[in-house]
């Protein structure tokens, strides 16, 4: 009886209206990337091109609402951002103005105008730095030498290696790795205590390099007006949710979603969960989105959207710099799933 239950749920999800949301969060690009977050511009636009030729790209508040009446057109697709990156604006919002591409930013509200870069990126100039490393990394439990110390080679936009990897060639990408097992699991403010030694042994600036900031306040308000492109909020200081008690849940959501909305001027709706799987995402979470005020909250998860999926654990993909070809066929084997 149950897999008849579970063939029949099966077969009305498959004949049911259906949509995707995509999770980008850079349009920059080439260069080192570790975290596989970087678009480049090209395969953007191409993106985007394959969308109007193969889709039906819409705004996600539409997207939502349609959902949820079970109305959505035939390969709806609604385009989101995370994090808030400067280049959402510098790079991503005139391609999208030019294909007539609709988008929503998920945007750290901590992070708006600050003069410093996301705990990953800065882990990566740390472990990759141009310099001499000490034979001991402070405030770390990593087998390390001077060996392991020397520069590191000069490869730059050819470097393709991700966390995704399942080797590390250099003990510069063991290094980078084990930073972000570390940072992973803290706070903010304890984060920044030990990205601040780190930084120290390795010689590099506190402040933000131009290609990896953050939006500035007057940027992020250009965006909400540049047309087509709404923000969501991503917490006040991207944790992993579902480590905080449901009181820092509810805090760190809510708060963003009335900074934002204090800033702008405008209405947020809409929320995405920083990091977004099932195992940083609880039952507690989305309690706190709904309680935090929103409409709708987004999670990371390779799925279609469809009328029944929950409007507080919305599924997301995330795209990678695939070329126009093999994101099509990314998209149709979603929209197959």
């Amino acid at each position: 009886m149950r897999r008849l239950v579970g063939a029949v749920a099966a077969a009305v999800r498959r004949r049911a209206p259906r949509g995707i949301v995509l999770l980008y969060h850079r349009v920059a690009g080439p260069r080192r990337d570790p975290q596989g977050l970087d678009v480049s511009p090209e395969h953007f636009d191409a993106h985007l091109a394959a969308l109007r030729r193969h889709a039906t790209p819409m705004a996600l508040d539409d997207f939502e609402a349609r959902r949820r009446a079970g109305s959505l057109p035939l390969r709806a697709v609604a385009v989101t951002f995370d994090d808030g990156y400067a280049d959402n604006l510098l790079a991503a919002a005139p391609i999208l103005a030019r294909h007539r591409v609709s988008a929503t930013v998920f945007v750290t509200a901590g992070m708006v105008g600050a003069n410093r870069e996301f705990w990953w990126d800065d882990a990566e100039r740390i472990a990759f730095a141009p310099t001499l490393l000490g034979p001991a990394v402070p405030h770390l439990e990593l087998a390390w030498s001077a060996a392991d110390g020397v520069r590191p080679p000069e490869t730059g936009a050819d470097d393709r290696w991700t966390v995704l990897s399942a080797a590390d060639p250099t003990p510069r990408h063991r290094l980078y790795r084990a930073l972000c097992a570390a940072l992973y699991t803290l706070n903010a403010p304890a984060a920044a205590e030990r990205l601040s030694a780190w930084r120290a042994w390795a010689g590099v600036a506190a402040e933000a390099r131009g290609t990896h900031r953050a939006l500035t306040l007057d940027e992020l308000g250009a965006l909400a007006r540049s047309g087509g492109i709404a923000v969501g909020a991503h917490t006040m200081t991207h944790p992993v949710l579902a480590r905080l008690d449901p009181g820092e849940q509810r805090r760190e959501l809510e708060e963003s979603r009335t900074w934002l909305s204090r800033a702008l001027g405008l209405p947020v709706p809409s929320a995405a969960y920083p990091f977004g799987t099932r195992a940083e995402v609880s039952h507690e979470t989305a309690v706190a989105a709904r309680a935090a005020g929103f409409d709708h909250a987004m999670a990371n998860e390779p799925a279609p959207a469809w009328r029944w999926s929950s409007r507080w654990r919305v599924p997301r993909v995330i795209v990678r710099d695939w070329d126009a070809d093999t994101f099509v066929q990314h998209i149709d084997a979603w929209f197959g799933a």
